[in-house]
């Protein structure tokens, strides 16, 4: 006999955490760099290389992403796990959050945007098409470069964002 009951989906969210945290970095028209924290993102393909990630309609970035065509998505580290969890916390529309929360951005290779400096993994990405998911919409990008450090411990999504940490 099953336990189980019917749930909210903020509930079901909370039950499966932890969920893989990044900061995604979308380029302003003014060469700056607005980061949001995200953790709905996936791996969608090998041969190209591809991910998706899923953004509010109502964020800044989505509308950033698709006016430059390109992001970047860094898997950061405990050492920044106040600073990324703020970021989940405020808008990029009236805050510079690298600038605010000490997060060191380091350039790109392949892209404008910037990457989280010292994260464990980092993705450049360029948009291929995006899909309507009811208030979110899914961006599915090609990674063209990644680099990683493989020391670096990632930080999780506990308790839907109520907190960060690794596992």
């Amino acid at each position: 006999m099953s336990g189980m009951t019917e749930i909210t989906l903020g509930q079901a969210q909370r039950l499966t955490a932890p969920a893989p945290f990044a900061l995604l970095s979308a380029r302003r028209a003014d060469g700056s760099d607005n980061l949001m924290a995200v953790s709905w993102w996936t791996y969608l393909s090998n041969h190209p290389p591809m991910l998706g990630v899923c953004l509010s309609k109502k964020g800044l970035s989505g509308s950033l992403i698709e006016r430059s065509g390109v992001f970047t998505l860094s898997i950061v580290g405990e050492q920044l796990r106040d600073a990324a969890l703020a970021c989940g916390r405020c808008s990029g529309r009236d805050h510079d959050k690298a600038a605010e929360f000490g997060i060191p951005l380091e350039a790109a290779s392949a892209i404008p945007a910037s990457l989280v400096s010292g994260s464990r993994a980092a993705f450049e990405c360029r948009l291929v098409s995006t899909a309507e998911a009811g208030d979110h919409v899914f961006y599915l990008a090609e990674i063209l470069a990644c680099r990683g450090d493989a020391e670096v411990k990632s930080l999780f999504a506990w308790d839907g964002y109520a907190r960060l940490d690794t596992v």
